[in-house]
């Protein structure tokens, strides 16, 4: 068996080639897989923050530049759901749409 090594802060999910995902999330520390049959993938599960720009219409007609700045992380315990679901990129397919949204309506409701 070969072994693991997940940092602080990072959590792993279980890739088999028999089974599929694991549905148990793997924490820190030193933990050991079955060569070619399970493969390891990496969620860094600290808070991390992203700028969304956006153009968006108020009600008079005019442009609005907002930028909105969020702090995101995953839950830990939907990792294998969120990996099935939507992949290892979740943050980019996810936020911008979320946050386009959010911002839309911020603009809507105080102009």
């Amino acid at each position: 068996s070969s072994p693991l090594a997940v940092d602080a802060g990072h959590r792993a999910v279980i890739f088999d080639r028999f089974r599929g995902v694991q549905d148990v999330v793997v924490g820190e520390g030193t933990h050991f897989l079955i060569p070619w049959v399970q493969k390891p993938i990496i969620f860094d599960c600290r808070s991390r923050p992203r700028n969304v720009p956006v153009i968006t219409g108020s009600k008079d007609l005019q442009n609005v530049n907002i930028t909105l700045r969020i702090l995101f992380r995953p839950v830990t315990a939907q990792l294998p759901r969120i990996f099935t679901s939507i992949g290892e990129d979740y943050d980019e397919r996810v936020l911008p749409s979320i946050t386009t949204e959010i911002l839309k309506s911020v603009v809507v409701s105080t102009a």
